[in-house]
């Protein structure tokens, strides 16, 4: 499930490796714009890559995913600057590295899983981290190797999912962000990652909020019984949400302590987007904390993001 077993999508074999893994990025050169397969580590993923539908609703997401990537590479390739949405993502990963930042210091071996075309795998490599990325979209792994290619640190990929977490020699912090709550099972992910992480690790989760979802522009039509329900958002072929309240997500973490939990409102892209217009890093971060302490504003955060450690 490592880039050493990868293979060109006609079958033929891929560029020869330098010594890993991990892999230096910077001698990865050949690989640059390749579109190649892995053994998938959830054998469901070939299927839905090759057009399958969703074996059970959590994989709605998947099955979007590849239809974006046909119809909107230009969103979905995220980290060229040429994208859309390049601003609006980088400003998201500021917002939770804000928190997050002292505990991915240089030279520290980083799980970061569903990462991916690499939004913080780009920024972990050049701040002096070795990834392991996992991510269960093969077209964003694509992505994801070639932009990091002749630059800083070192990488191995992994194509499965967090149920399926592929067996890794321990890391020091594990990144789940925006992950738990598009899985089928959150439970045997953090049973997984705790699992993974050495014994002093720390995991940087976060997951969509409750509420605050359903006042962001992108919103789907359609789904206000998920608001008045269960809090899960299914738009099949397009996508499936688990959202989560504080209690639930403490819940959810009770083998784990938790370090630092808080909500984000994502001023720029969440509930209050269309109110407060196009945001640079500093003053989106400070709209943050006065949304935070806002009596108001306060529950309506699109996400929850936690610093844990493993009990």
């Amino acid at each position: 499930m490592s880039l050493a077993d990868a293979r060109r999508l006609d079958g033929g074999p891929c560029p020869p490796l330098p010594a890993g893994p991990p892999y230096a990025c910077d001698d990865l050169d050949e690989w640059l714009g390749l579109a190649f397969t892995l053994p998938p580590g959830d054998p469901r993923l070939d299927d839905i890559f090759r057009g399958g539908p969703a074996p059970s609703p959590p994989f709605d997401n998947l099955v979007g995913a590849v239809g974006y990537w046909q119809e909107h590479p230009e969103w979905m390739d995220f980290l060229d600057p040429s994208a859309p949405n390049h601003h609006d993502k980088l400003v998201e990963r500021a917002i939770y590295l804000e928190h997050w930042e002292d505990h991915l210091r240089p030279g520290r071996r980083v799980l970061d899983l569903g990462g991916g075309v690499g939004r913080f795998t780009t920024w972990l490599l050049e701040n002096g981290c070795e990834v392991e990325l996992v991510d269960p979209d093969l077209r964003s792994l694509w992505r994801a190797l070639s932009t990091a290619i002749q630059g800083p640190g070192s990488l191995d990929l992994h194509w499965s999912t967090g149920e399926c977490l592929p067996e890794l020699a321990p890391v020091d912090v594990a990144i789940a962000c925006e992950v738990l709550c598009y899985v089928e099972d959150p439970a045997r992910v953090l049973t997984r990652l705790r699992q993974v992480l050495k014994p002093d690790g720390v995991l940087l989760l976060s997951v969509e909020a409750r509420w605050g979802w359903a006042m962001a522009p992108d919103v789907h039509e359609g789904t206000i019984e998920s608001f008045l329900g269960d809090g899960i958002v299914h738009a099949p072929g397009d996508r499936w949400v688990r959202t989560y309240t504080e209690e639930s997500l403490r819940e959810a973490l009770a083998d784990f302590e938790i370090l630092h939990l808080w909500p984000t409102h994502y001023a720029h892209s969440g509930p209050f987007e269309l109110a407060t217009g196009p945001l640079p890093v500093a003053k989106a971060l400070a709209l943050e904390a006065r949304l935070r302490a806002h009596p108001v504003s306060h529950p309506l955060n699109r996400a929850w993001a936690v610093v844990a450690r493993p009990r």
